[in-house]
């Protein structure tokens, strides 16, 4: 049996509430919670819509991810995955006549960091001099999409919605929805030439002089449930006995792996990965009873302060991964149950999360950064 690892993911300072006044936390022990099969979970979700809390609403809007099967799972980063495809994957995704039998590119040739080129299929190579990339085209170096001087204008965690304005990029106006539904389309390539599954998670609006680009952060799924990351912190900490916790974290990585598409005009689609680490499964266990979501929810409510006020627009299904072994370099994962808890008075968004097995409990800010809602 794996170890059961408890999470604990609080950022800065934070307790359970922006405000003052606080409740008294609930051990989840002593919480009259439900389990329910995995196979049955879809049909809870109208019961815990139904319900009224006293933290929070639900919008009528709510993303709820569809969950087929749950597993607490170990993984190893993969090596040098698929480098012999990844050279001119771009273009065989745009259309163009490519042998992949073919290609071969060694993992030492394109480096630790590595990315490829839409055009022409050259690979090219990251520059982490404080953002910008330099990549190879035509034999020569120049720069491209992020430079140190764009600005990001906008930021969005695509399970949330968003104001879908459109943007001016090279040659057309897009929206933020058609960008993300290309990326999502993009990714659907990439898995039929044997990449993971991966779904669109943030959005990033970047300003290049007088035009736009959009920079999509991909992140791969096990099973259609994320796997996101905790950078730092408690690694290897035994699961509790199910109390609610206020320790922090000093920084949350959401997107331990996958990779980043980058889109500046309607046919001009670049992609890198964004971590080194891609995942393979290594060790799993089958989770055969969850909590259920509205169990979840009246737990994360009970343990709210007082005062606070909150809107639901998301509620899924995550894994979080934690580094828990650095000589073999094995990950452990623990799903979660996750609910975005947007506050309107501080125009700030909060992630509530419940582990779907042990009723462990944790509340952190998704960024430092600001998040345009």
């Amino acid at each position: 049996m794996m170890k059961k690892i408890c999470i604990l993911v609080v950022a800065g300072c934070m307790v359970l509430s922006a405000c003052s006044n606080k409740t008294n936390n609930v051990k989840f022990s002593e919480f009259n919670s439900e389990y329910v099969p995995v196979n049955e979970i879809t049909d809870t979700y109208s019961k815990a819509l139904k319900l009224e809390y006293a933290h929070f609403t639900i919008r009528d809007s709510v993303r709820i991810s569809d969950v087929s099967s749950v597993s607490r799972t170990l993984y190893k980063p993969s090596d040098g995955f698929l480098f012999n495809k990844e050279q001119r994957f771009i273009d065989y995704l745009n259309g163009s006549p490519v042998d992949l039998s073919k290609i071969s590119v060694s993992s030492d040739d394109m480096g630790e960091y590595h990315q490829l080129n839409a055009e022409g299929g050259y690979p090219y190579f990251t520059d982490y001099d404080g953002g910008s990339i330099v990549w190879i085209k035509d034999e020569d170096a120049e720069a491209f999409f992020l430079t140190n001087e764009n600005i990001t204008v906008k930021r969005y965690y695509c399970c949330n919605t968003f104001d879908d304005e459109k943007y001016k990029l090279k040659d057309c106006e897009m929206s933020i929805s058609e960008a993300i539904e290309k990326s999502a389309e993009f990714s659907e390539g990439l898995r039929k030439i044997g990449y993971p599954q991966m779904s669109p998670f943030e959005i990033r609006v970047e300003k290049i002089n007088d035009t736009y680009a959009f920079r999509i952060d991909m992140v791969q799924q096990d099973n259609g449930v994320p796997l996101r990351a905790a950078n730092s912190g408690f690694e290897g900490r035994e699961s509790s006995v199910n109390d609610v916790f206020t320790g922090r974290l000093s920084k949350i990585n959401s997107n331990p792996a996958g990779y980043t598409v980058l889109i500046t005009s309607s046919s001009d689609i670049g992609c890198f990965r964004n971590n080194e680490n891609v995942f393979c499964e290594y060790e799993k266990e089958n989770i055969d009873k969850v909590i259920t979501p509205y169990s979840a929810l009246r737990y994360i409510d009970d343990n709210l302060s007082d005062n606070s006020s909150y809107e639901v627009d998301y509620i899924g299904l995550e894994n979080k991964i934690y580094w828990v072994d650095s000589e073999t370099g094995v990950y452990s994962s623990t799903p979660m149950w996750t609910v975005s808890l947007y506050s309107p008075t501080e125009e700030k968004l909060y992630y509530a999360l419940v582990d779907c097995e042990t009723g462990d409990f944790s509340f952190y800010s998704q960024s430092s950064d600001d998040i345009n809602l």
